[in-house]
This record gives structure tokens, sequence and C-alpha cells, in this order.
């Protein structure tokens, strides 16, 4: 896997995705990234990227000409052109407009071997960038930030961590928050007691089976309490789908 970051601002990178264990698999080669500066690409002496909108408006515009220019660099055809578009590579432009980002695109994407981020700016990217190239617009939260710099390193730390052998332990892969479509469990560590405060029993009975069960019961009782929404689209059981029902009779009551 190789991640492409097109930027304004490279040396926000340079700590960033150098550390924890992003950082290890970069030094063990486990995947690639490589930090594009956008501004190589302008021909004007002063290195210009953007200009004011058309139709007015305060803010500024993003270019169209360094960005082709960049991913025509980058060996990416504009949509229509010869060779067929690569079906492991995909240019995502991040953007307060785009399709959210979530734990299922993120495992979509890590099945890639070639991801370019764009690290969208101020009002926008000229649209014409979307109409030229195929382009996935993504968006991390509803929100805006100052740039996209944050939201590419969040997809890449994301993406990256599914990738074979980033984590010591697939089973901490398989078992994060939202893979199956619900908040992670309620952890515990020691001590057994804290300031009167115990664990529950069910995780120091040894017995694998219950304590599965109350993982994954404590899972849907924290999902419900905080993202309702999320347990509307869960897979669950019938005895899931009864618990639920018995908390929402509790908590009206």
């Amino acid at each position: 896997m190789k991640f492409e970051i097109i930027t304004l601002f490279p040396d926000y990178f340079t700590l960033s995705l150098q550390q924890s264990l992003i950082g290890k698999a970069v030094e063990k080669k486990l995947f690639e990234i490589e930090i594009v500066n956008l501004r190589d690409y302008a021909t004007d002496k002063h290195r210009t990227v953007d200009d004011t909108p058309f139709g007015g408006g305060g803010g500024m515009v993003l270019k169209v000409e360094p960005l082709d220019r960049c991913l025509n660099a980058l060996g990416y055809t504009r949509k229509g052109k010869q060779p067929a578009p690569d079906s492991k590579q995909r240019i995502i432009l991040t953007s307060a407009a785009g399709v959210p980002f979530t734990q299922e695109r993120a495992i979509q994407y890590s099945l890639l071997e070639r991801i370019t981020i764009v690290c969208g700016h101020y009002l926008g990217v000229d649209e014409r960038i979307v109409q030229l190239y195929d382009v996935d617009e993504v968006s991390i939260g509803d929100y805006v930030l100052t740039g996209g710099e944050p939201a590419a390193a969040v997809m890449v730390d994301a993406i990256a961590r599914l990738i074979p052998q980033v984590l010591g332990n697939i089973g901490s892969a398989l078992d994060d928050s939202y893979m199956n479509q619900i908040l992670g469990t309620p952890c515990y560590t020691r001590p057994a007691v804290y300031d009167g405060v115990e664990v529950p029993s069910e995780l120091m009975s040894g017995n694998h089976e219950e304590i599965k069960r109350y993982r994954r019961k404590a899972a849907i009782q924290k999902c419900l309490q905080y993202r309702p929404d999320l347990v509307e689209k869960a897979d669950l059981t019938d005895e899931e789908i009864a618990e639920v029902e018995r908390l929402r009779r509790k908590n009206n009551t």
C-alpha cells in the first residue's frame, strides 16, 4: 500500500505520521507515505495555487491547473482517457461536502494498493478537478476545518491500521468500535476494585462465553445511550432486539 498526500503544508505531516503504530509500520515498510507539495506544480514565480472565486464572495479556491499537473505527474489519467482507471487505486479529496468517512469505507480503502489524498483548502477546490478525474470527495465529520491536513491524517491512520501486520494483534482491529456497526464495549484493567468501584464480575469469571455475551450486551447498552442511530442499523439477534426494547422501556419510565 502506498499513500500520497497532496498538500500546501508538507511540514504538518513531519511528526504526525511518524508516531505510534503508524510510524513503526512505515519503518517496517508495511506501507509507504509520500508527501507531495502542491506548490511544486505551480508555474509562476510566486508558486500560486489559489485564486478568487468566480461570482465573487470571500475566500479563495484551489486552482485546477496545479492539481491537474500534479495528478498527471503522479500517473493518473483523466476520465475517458486510456489506459482505463486502475481499480486498485483511488484519489480522495477531503471535502466538507463529501460522503462520510466511516469504518466501512476505511475497510474498503485498506484493500487498495494506492491512495492519493488531496487536502482541500479555503472555500474548496475548483470543481473541474472532480469533473476531469475520478475522485472520491470524503468528509470526516459535520464541521469545518482550516484545511484538509487533519482529515488526511485521520484517514491514513484509520486505513493503515487495517493493513495486515500493522497491528500486533489482528483481533484488536476486528473488535474495534464500529466494526460490527456497534460502539466498542466498556473496557477495564487492574486494579479490580478502585475506590469502591468494582470491575463487572462477568469479566473476572474466566468464562469466555460469558465474557463475550457481557461485552456484546454492554456495547449495545452504550451504543443505545450515545448513538441510538447506530442501533437502528445494526444486525441484532432476536435476543438483542428484545434487550434493546427492554432498555428503551426502562429509560422511558
